[in-house]
């Protein structure tokens, strides 16, 4: 309870309520895996988990309104390929998302028509002191937000346009961003989060989290770029990670005491 108690920090992140322990993509649980089945051969995941062989399948549920989150992982468990919560009463898809990128053809057609309207826009131009060939620029489409950025960089100054499509193919400005601007909370959550998710990727975690259903996450800044993470259910330790979110490993990891 010493070590325990001395890792506690304000913000506690509960993992999706009441759920079960993590499953594999091949399951002995008839009803579980159908889901997973099923998730895996809709429409948004078919195609994209292909590119995936022997991808990875985290499956927590059900929750007291009978619903499960199925996510997926590639095979060494290092890269997110979405998730989705479906009802188990009728098979229903209620909630998804895969990062896929763009097709190929759709990228290179949007591509000119994202730079081409930004440059036209007077704010942006405004921004830009009406000179936009003093400036890096760097266009992409962003998968984990589905929309295109197209960033502007001189110096330390930086502005970041996100463009969206309408119904008719049509390009329009979502917002214009200091990429500079993040409050020193929103990083902070941010490398909490970041710092949380990398020691789920920690060796045998799951082999002390099984079997729980209620475990809460505790990450506390340990210095520089270091976190230690704790998962706790009640008023014990099941696992204990720390992690360096800059160079995105595991440096220890634990079970708990």
């Amino acid at each position: 309870m010493k070590r325990w108690s001395q890792r506690l920090i304000l913000i506690a992140l509960l993992w999706f309520g009441s759920l079960v322990a993590k499953v594999a993509a091949q399951d002995d649980d008839p009803i579980r895996q159908a889901l997973i089945d099923h998730v895996a051969s809709s429409e948004i995941f078919v195609d994209w988990l292909s590119n995936y062989p022997d991808y990875h399948v985290n499956a927590y549920g059900p929750d007291e309104n009978g619903v499960w989150y199925i996510e997926f992982l590639n095979v060494a468990q290092d890269e997110w390929l979405g998730y989705a919560n479906i009802d188990a009463d009728n098979n229903e898809i209620l909630d998804s998302f895969a990062p896929k990128p763009l097709p190929q053809d759709i990228y290179q057609q949007q591509l000119p028509l994202v730079t081409e309207y930004v440059l036209a826009d007077p704010e942006v131009l405004a921004r830009l002191e009406q000179k936009p060939n003093l400036w890096d620029n760097y266009t992409d489409y962003n998968r984990w937000e589905t929309v295109w950025d197209l960033a502007f960089y001189r110096g330390i100054e930086g502005i970041v346009v996100k463009v969206g499509f309408d119904e008719n193919e049509n390009p329009y400005i979502i917002k214009i961003v200091d990429p500079n601007q993040l409050t020193e909370d929103e990083a902070l959550d941010n490398a909490r989060n970041e710092a949380i998710n990398l020691a789920y990727s920690a060796d045998g975690i799951w082999d002390y989290l099984g079997g729980y259903d209620d475990w809460t996450t505790y990450a506390e800044p340990q210095g520089a770029t270091r976190w230690s993470v704790t998962f706790v259910v009640y008023d014990k330790e099941l696992f204990f990670a720390l992690v360096d979110i800059q160079e995105q490993r595991v440096l220890a990891a634990e079970p708990g005491r």
